[in-house]
């Protein structure tokens, strides 16, 4: 089932609401984090898709630290807020059930909610919203260990490394080790694994789905940063997680919305057919 004109219309208008003014100074973090509760055992966080301005916050200060250094990117992913709540939205076409959200709605200059507080924080005014993020996702993921047998996090960016393909990052399995334990590498780079299905739906992956997520596999591309390193089944309190780089081919303005739509009908197929009937 794909998204007609009606409900592609009304998601864009529910992402101008999501981005709606509030006066500077009255913004909180509730106003600059979207945490919202779902039906399904996945969880789309987005980290770099931000817009808006912390009130009271300074950037972070690149000066003197490499270009691209880690933890001094301050870009944002273009479109990746766009492009999660389109996949949130053909998800729930598909299945008639909601994902978990969790988006990042400040600008990344500000707090970098993909690296840890010591290198991601500057400025004190912008920590509240860094640990709301976190304690969103903390908060589902405690959610979904006690009421489902297993549970996705798809952690959603964008690379212009290569604007072409989507970029596997699991740690090179690490994060996803419970999955791989329960289903084998099928699950992650089969027919119906969760890249087997992005490849199903159009789009191209790196690594190719003939390399499992083993070794040093993934290191060519993004392999995983710091969320689905806190969050992954490579922790006892963890999901399994997998980190999608989209390329920028994927999140222009005339593109995303279609790629929004094939990637809720991968995740989708995923869940039929990993999650909906996962065992312990």
């Amino acid at each position: 089932m794909i998204l007609d004109r009606s409900t592609a219309l009304a998601w864009t208008i529910c992402i101008a609401l999501f981005n709606a003014p509030v006066h500077a100074a009255d913004k909180t973090p509730a106003d600059l984090v979207l945490a919202r509760a779902g039906t399904l055992p996945i969880i789309l966080t987005v980290p770099h898709g931000g817009r808006e301005e912390i009130p009271g916050a300074a950037p972070r200060d690149t000066r003197g630290k490499p270009s691209g250094g880690r933890g001094f990117v301050t870009v944002t992913d273009a479109n990746t807020d766009r492009l999660a709540l389109g996949i949130a939205a053909q998800i729930k076409a598909v299945t008639g059930k909601e994902p978990y959200v969790v988006l990042a709605k400040f600008k990344r200059q500000y707090p970098d909610p993909n690296r840890p507080p010591e290198i991601g924080v500057e400025s004190p005014a912008a920590r509240p919203c860094y640990d709301y993020y976190h304690r969103s996702i903390r908060r589902f993921i405690d959610e979904i260990r006690s009421k489902y047998p297993a549970g996705l996090l798809i952690d959603v960016h964008g690379q212009m490394k290569d604007p072409n393909v989507v970029m596997r990052g699991t740690q090179n399995g690490r994060t996803v080790a419970r999955l791989l334990e329960r289903a084998g590498v099928p699950a992650v780079t089969g027919a119906n694994g969760i890249f087997g299905q992005l490849e199903a739906n159009g789009f191209k992956v790196y690594p190719a789905n003939g390399v499992p997520p083993a070794g040093t596999s993934e290191n060519g591309g993004y392999s995983g940063g710091y969320t689905v390193g806190t969050y992954g089944s490579n922790t006892p309190d963890g999901i399994d997680a997998v980190q999608m780089e989209f390329g920028s081919k994927y999140r222009q303005n005339a593109t995303v919305d279609k790629a929004a739509q094939d990637a809720g009908k991968a995740i989708a197929g995923f869940y039929e057919a990993y999650l909906k009937r996962a065992q312990n």
